[in-house]
């Protein structure tokens, strides 16, 4: 590529960003207070908007008095290219779907090390690598944040450890058998975390 091509390219990103209209004003947080908290907290908060509007709002997020407030989803490669799924009852669908492992993580824990630690205890899997690859917000009005990992090299040489409320059965599918499920209305919970995943492996 010629530096005036590069030029080129430069003056013409530029002229695509000054036509993209401006972000509306961001809200101002007049306050918040706690409506429940279980496993899930709700809060109202009460914002005013840009025009003088005061609304409140619902947000939510498991978050508890030891500190848990992130969660993470791994993306689990065996060394043949599988990926390694978990078949669970969710009670939001009321029946058993497919899943990526993963769970909170600790208070003072890295990411990656609870990334390895619940793809262990929900699979029996261990991996050679984790990476994590980057992090997204569970839902629109939701304070929770979800980090996404790919592990590589995983075996089943570990120890499955559930917990009371878990269920979960592993299940190896292949790329293409992951991504039909991906598409298949329902088949799957925590498919953003999913394609987040795929595109950071490469594998979209």
């Amino acid at each position: 590529m010629t530096d005036r091509t590069v030029e080129a390219a430069a003056t013409s990103d530029v002229a695509a960003a000054s036509s993209r209209a401006a972000d509306p004003e961001p809200w101002e947080l007049l306050g918040e207070k706690v409506a429940y908290q279980r496993f899930l907290t709700v809060k109202v908060r009460q914002y005013r908007m840009p025009g003088g509007h005061e609304v409140e709002w619902d947000v939510t997020g498991p978050e508890s008095a030891e500190g848990v407030a992130r969660g993470i989803t791994v993306l689990p490669l065996t060394p043949e290219g599988r990926i390694v799924t978990i078949r669970m009852f969710r009670p939001g669908p009321d029946s058993v779907v497919t899943n990526l492992p993963g769970g909170l993580i600790e208070p003072g824990e890295e990411p990656a090390v609870g990334g390895a630690r619940e793809l262990e205890e929900e699979t029996g899997y261990t991996c050679e690598s984790l990476e994590v690859v980057g992090w997204l917000w569970a839902g629109t009005s939701s304070t929770f944040r979800k980090y996404v990992a790919i592990a590589r090299g995983c075996r089943p040489d570990g120890v499955q450890h559930l917990d009371e409320a878990e269920d979960c059965v592993p299940v190896e599918l292949t790329v293409d058998e992951f991504r039909a499920e991906l598409r298949t209305p329902g088949a799957m919970t925590g498919t953003d975390a999913a394609y987040l995943a795929l595109d950071h492996a490469g594998l979209l």
